[in-house]
């Protein structure tokens, strides 16, 4: 052990650590994953041994790695975290939940039925904007003409449209809100509508967060050009609240009538799908009858993209290649996004439209054994996966699909790989592994719900996905090891039994989140005689929105014609 721990701190001090206290993680001496790569390889023929990169997250500390090496090289096992399962106790009560509602906003989708269609093309949203797009959006040419700069994201399209009249809103206060805000009003109105809710017949929920904030300065230019004082109390609070996280979820209870808990949430990445754990909570306990959970996240301009440093993130070339052998970072998009949840046994008795069924769920936080805040963690990562399978009464051989966070860092992808060989290495069958981000771009605290949907869907029409834009899986990942695949067209679910996925997602700082999902259950037979003939009768708020439902209900009875009384108690 002493050799060992001489051994790593010549091979720091060749990379500018020689100081590094033996118990102060690698990322707080200043080691990044650029330096953290090369102690790797000096490491490796210093010791004559192979080993992972993710050793050095998972052992952030001089003194950790010493130890971890010297029992692995006397091949003695490194100790393992003691599991505590997160899930909760023996419980004779239907603990599952039911998704009834669904509505998206991503790129290159509007709806969920566009979003898995381009899912199953292996279509990819994220665009290249040229320099008079970016000019136009106002971008400075400064910025636009750097060799270093990456054009490139998803983008949503024009995120100014709104609706501010059917939500009683003046259009100069629309105009001082943030996008992700009138967004996701406009987002959760509509999954609303999807599950055939108002949302006000019964205590309704909201559990929501946002993305960076980008358009506070904006609001304030425009309350001034508009005429009014941004020293204004009235003006000064309108741009507050229009543009701060903590309104988020509370502005879509008061527009929606909504009288279930509000509660904004802020986990970065992982927030969207925390926030789904957090309603699926809340109705268990009888908090709520009904929840929204959601999230998003609207770059402003949209037309933008951002400046390459080595050692970030973000994609040199400008593609997430998520796994993928080529792998160089993560690209960023916009979307918005939101589930209405209801508790199964309530959502069948009411005969509500369940779309999937949240099996459990589950969240924690990395603490502080990895290499430094913003780092992952194996360890916590396969932590979570065991709470929620334990939440869910669920095995590891029973998931046949796995939505990864998959962000296309070579690091990051190397440590979600090794999280799940943690739980699922045992496995006799093939685990086919999956990501949004290839597609549509990293979409910050929409990121989980992006994956979510995407595994609802698969789970619902028993396909697996491809994912978008593989070449060569990644040999770091030792996928030849077994048991993961990453498929490269749409396929059938692989194993028998329930259909059964998981989705993940995690924040920087830690907060990590995983959900099991599984079909609806079979609906049951209808044994009332349907009418020969049903009058239909519609209502919106203007006669264009009237021409527009009545299309879309006509486009809705030819696909997919529900039974006539289902659609008359509907509308």
């Amino acid at each position: 052990r002493a050799t060992l721990l001489r051994t790593v701190r010549e091979v720091l001090a060749g990379v500018g650590g020689a100081d590094l206290d033996p118990h102060t993680p690698f990322y707080e001496g200043g080691l990044d994953s650029v330096r953290l790569l090369q102690v790797h390889a000096r490491l490796q023929r210093a010791v004559g041994a192979e080993f992972p990169q993710t050793v050095l997250f998972s052992h952030p500390t001089v003194a950790s790695l010493a130890g971890h090496l010297a029992g692995r090289l006397s091949d003695r096992p490194g100790r393992q975290p003691e599991e505590r399962p997160g899930g909760p106790g023996p419980d004779d009560a239907d603990r599952r939940i039911a998704i009834i509602g669904t509505a998206v906003r991503f790129p290159g989708a509007g709806t969920v039925e566009e979003y898995w269609a381009n899912a199953l093309a292996g279509r990819v949203s994220v665009r290249r904007f040229d320099r008079s797009e970016l000019l136009a959006a106002g971008l400075p040419a400064g910025l636009v003409d750097d060799p270093e700069f990456v054009p490139v994201a998803g983008e949503l399209g024009d995120v100014a449209l709104f609706d501010a009249e059917l939500f009683g809103i003046s259009g100069r206060e629309a105009a001082l809100i943030d996008p992700q805000q009138r967004l996701f009003l406009q987002v959760c109105h509509e999954a609303l509508e999807n599950a055939g809710h108002t949302g006000t017949d019964v205590p309704t929920g909201v559990y929501a967060g946002s993305g960076m904030h980008l358009y506070s300065l904006r609001s304030y230019l425009l309350a001034h050009l508009a005429g009014t004082d941004p020293g204004d109390q009235l003006a000064a609070l309108q741009v507050t609240m229009g543009n701060q996280p903590d309104f988020l979820a509370s502005r879509v209870a008061h527009r929606l009538g909504l009288t279930g808990p509000a509660v904004a949430v802020q986990t970065a990445c992982s927030t969207s799908l925390v926030a789904v754990h957090l309603a699926c909570r809340a109705l268990l306990s009888g908090e709520a009858e009904l929840a929204l959970a959601g999230a998003a996240a609207v770059h402003v301009p949209q037309a933008a993209g951002y400046r390459y440093q080595e050692g970030s993130i973000l994609s040199r070339h400008g593609t997430c290649r998520a796994f993928d052998a080529g792998a160089d970072g993560t690209v960023g998009g916009s979307g918005v996004a939101a589930v209405v949840l209801k508790r199964l046994d309530a959502a069948l008795a009411d005969g509500d439209p369940v779309q999937a069924v949240i099996l459990g769920s589950a969240i924690n936080n990395d603490g502080a054994a990895k290499a430094g805040y913003a780092a992952p963690s194996a360890e916590g990562q396969a932590a979570v996966i065991r709470a929620a399978l334990a939440a869910a009464g669920a095995e590891p051989a029973s998931i046949g699909y796995l939505e990864a966070h998959g962000t296309g860092t070579t690091l990051g992808d190397a440590i979600e790989v090794e999280g799940l060989r943690q739980v699922f290495g045992g496995r006799a069958t093939p685990l086919p592994v999956g990501s949004a981000k290839p597609a549509i771009g990293h979409l910050d605290s929409c990121a989980g719900l992006a994956g979510l949907v995407r595994a609802v869907q698969a789970v619902a029409h028993g396909t697996v996905p491809p994912l978008a834009g593989l070449r060569s899986p990644n040999p770091a990942l030792r996928l030849d090891d077994g048991p993961f695949e990453l498929p490269s067209r749409p396929r059938p679910w692989p194993i028998g039994g329930p259909r059964r996925a998981g989705v993940r997602a995690f924040g920087i700082g830690g907060t990590t989140a995983h959900v099991v999902v599984e079909p609806a259950p079979a609906p049951a037979e209808a044994t009332a005689v349907a009418p020969p003939h049903v009058l239909v009768p519609l209502s919106a708020h203007t006669q264009a929105a009237l021409a527009e439902l009545a299309a879309r209900t006509a486009d809705r009875l030819a696909d997919r014609p529900p039974r006539p009384g289902d659609l008359l108690r509907t509308l």
